[in-house]
């Protein structure tokens, strides 16, 4: 039955209460123009139209164009071509709801925050490429607008990532794989958000029965846990482990006292061994000073010694000079003393009255020679005796050192070493009693973990299946508006999908993970692809927003975008009429008027449009020479 307005009715469920058609507000988008900023200069692509088309052969822009509304809002699977990576910024501007937005986004640092502006006068909204804990990211934001609720959690969230092939169907796509080739369980999530089935209230239940059911999970893996290692491990029960606890807690008392008394005595003998050590070093710093005062007798004594040979060599020539006549005592040479007095120079051979006094004096420096040379002599011998009693001195301090070192080793072997052992042994014992008593106290810890979990278990049982019988009975309900919402969603793709090909019966869109099945088979299962899989992946599609038009609850804006609805399509008479009726439910959405006097909007990029195009397409006509964003220079062309 349907209500004034385009209303379903449904069966009497919560699902009624949760929406209702008088509440239902209709979110409408329309991207009204396509921005590109080169060198300064912002340049816009005019989409104010139904059904924009952008039409020329490969290579001219299309796709790229319709990349950068995704990639504007770094959505993931989003790319952004070459050709507009050589723009600074790019962007677009759209319609949602009543207000019209300017969305802008920097190619040159593309982790700046993409900007939101509402009016060339309102300050604009920062959002991040990348969502935090703090912060929306721009597909969030966006998302947010167009009033689609982000359910779910993990893989399965419901973000825009997911939803974009749902409002985006890609060239690359559309012949192959079926809705972008998102996994089954992706596809669910998602179908069931844009049918309205799940909704926060449903997501919260699910939520809660999954932390319930989570918490009574976790309580009863425990208490089978803790059962399982008392049982492997033959654990005693509580008064035995009790009456060990005591007993070892009596026999660590013991066993640290010891450790203590035989710490004290250690350390008793530390001190002593540290005042032998002392006594070594002092014997070692004073072997060492007598070692250098040695040292310093050896070398006096080895130069006394030299002054003392010298002195002797000095007497030495002046006796051989005196004992040999023949010879000059003014240069040593030998002399002709034939016929010479006494008194004669045996040089000039003349008369000398003064040469018995200079013999005289020579015998003075012969006597003086002779004292010098004694008194070297008995210096040497008197510094060779200081330089004997300072050698017996350091032999004395180093038996003293050796004495003492002797002595450190052995009190440190014979008593130290002995304690330290005792030491050792008692603190070990002192830790193995500590670690069994932690053993003993944690296992009657979890004693007592394993009877509070017993006492919460059955409360746990029964916050769990309240929950579940919660969110059963929602889902239940929800279950009902998706079977609801699949039926209606299969009867328009059959309308669709016949007024393309007649030879099409039966259209069926499973309500489990929303895969189509048509005449029977599935759409993974058709061998071939082309246009019979471009034409089903839109013709889902298009029907999925005549469904939501007649039920208010289903969020989704009467808007697609699709590059290549005509991929595979030949020249024959048959898919020219398939082509045809292609385009014509494309222009059905472009100008369907919701009661509420929104209107929808389709976009699409083809080599060619097929038949005559409509008032209501806007073709937007590309080449190689000319792309489609303005402003960039023309592409290099060869002719043949």
């Amino acid at each position: 039955m349907r209500h004034p307005g385009g209303c379903v009715s449904l069966p009497a469920t919560s699902a009624e209460a949760r929406s209702s058609c008088g509440r239902h507000r209709v979110v409408t988008l329309n991207i009204e123009g396509m921005l590109f900023e080169v060198d300064g200069v912002w340049h816009e692509v005019k989409l104010d139209a139904p059904l924009p088309a952008l039409t020329g052969v490969s290579g001219t822009g299309k796709s790229t164009t319709l990349e950068v509304v995704w990639w504007t809002l770094a959505v993931e699977s989003a790319k952004l071509m070459d050709a507009a990576a050589l723009c600074s910024r790019v962007g677009f501007v759209a319609r949602i709801g009543g207000e019209r937005w300017r969305v802008t986004r920097s190619t040159v640092d593309r982790k700046e925050d993409v900007s939101f502006a509402q009016s060339t006068l309102s300050l604009p909204e920062h959002h991040p490429v990348k969502r935090s804990d703090s912060r929306r990211s721009a597909a969030d934001y966006f998302q947010d607008l167009l009033g689609i609720p982000r359910l779910g959690a993990g893989r399965t969230r419901v973000t825009l990532d997911l939803l974009v092939p749902w409002l985006y169907a890609r060239q690359r796509d559309l012949p192959n794989d079926y809705l972008g080739r998102q996994s089954k369980e992706q596809r669910t999530a998602v179908g069931r958000v844009l049918l309205g089935a799940d909704d926060v209230t449903v997501d919260a239940l699910r939520q809660e029965f999954g932390a319930r059911k989570k918490e009574w999970g976790a309580a009863k893996n425990r208490v089978k846990r803790i059962l399982r290692d008392r049982e492997e491990r033959e654990l005693p029960s509580v008064e035995d482990l009790q009456r060990r606890g005591e007993q070892w807690a009596v026999q660590h008392g013991q066993e640290a006292l010891k450790a203590r008394k035989a710490g004290a005595v250690l350390s008793d003998l530390n001190s002593r061994l540290a005042a032998l050590q002392e006594k070594a070093s002092g014997a070692e710093e004073a072997r060492r000073a007598v070692g250098v005062a040695a040292d310093d007798r050896e070398r006096t004594a080895r130069v006394l010694e030299a002054a003392a040979a010298e002195a002797r060599g000095r007497l030495a020539g002046l006796r051989e000079a005196a004992t040999d006549p023949s010879l000059c005592p003014t240069c040593v040479r030998a002399l002709d003393l034939t016929g010479l007095s006494e008194n004669d120079c045996p040089v000039c051979r003349r008369f000398d009255p003064e040469r018995r006094q200079r013999a005289e004096e020579f015998e003075r420096r012969m006597s003086r020679a002779q004292q010098a040379a004694e008194r070297s002599r008995e210096a040497a011998q008197r510094a060779v005796r200081a330089a004997d009693e300072a050698r017996g001195r350091v032999s004395d301090a180093e038996r003293v050192v050796v004495e003492a070192a002797a002595a450190v080793r052995a009190f440190t072997q014979d008593v130290v070493a002995p304690q330290q052992r005792v030491v050792v042994e008692a603190e070990a014992a002192v830790r193995e009693l500590a670690a069994r008593l932690e053993q003993n106290a944690e296992h009657l810890r979890e004693v007592a973990e394993l009877t509070e979990l017993r006492e919460r278990l059955p409360r746990l049982e029964k916050d769990k299946e309240t929950a579940e019988a919660a969110y059963t009975a929602a889902r239940q309900d929800t279950d009902l508006m998706v079977k609801q919402g699949t039926d209606r969603w299969s009867h328009h793709a059959l309308r669709r999908m016949q007024a393309c090909d007649p030879e099409v019966h039966t259209v069926s869109i499973s309500p489990e993970d929303f895969s189509v099945t048509i005449n029977g088979k599935s759409f993974d299962a058709r061998v071939v692809a082309g246009h019979g899989m471009t034409r089903a992946n839109v013709s889902v599609l298009l029907a999925l927003r005549d469904a939501a038009r007649e039920v208010p609850a289903m969020p989704v804006p009467q808007f697609l975008i699709v590059d290549g609805p005509f991929t595979g399509l030949g020249e024959g008479p048959e898919d020219q009429r398939s082509g045809n009726a292609l385009l014509d439910g494309l222009t059905d959405l472009a100008t369907v008027e919701d009661p509420s006097g929104a209107g929808g909007q389709v976009i699409i990029a083809c080599n060619e449009l097929p038949g005559t195009p409509g008032p209501a397409i806007r073709e937007i006509r590309t080449s190689l020479a000319d792309g489609v964003i303005p402003g960039l220079p023309p592409q290099q062309t060869t002719t043949v």
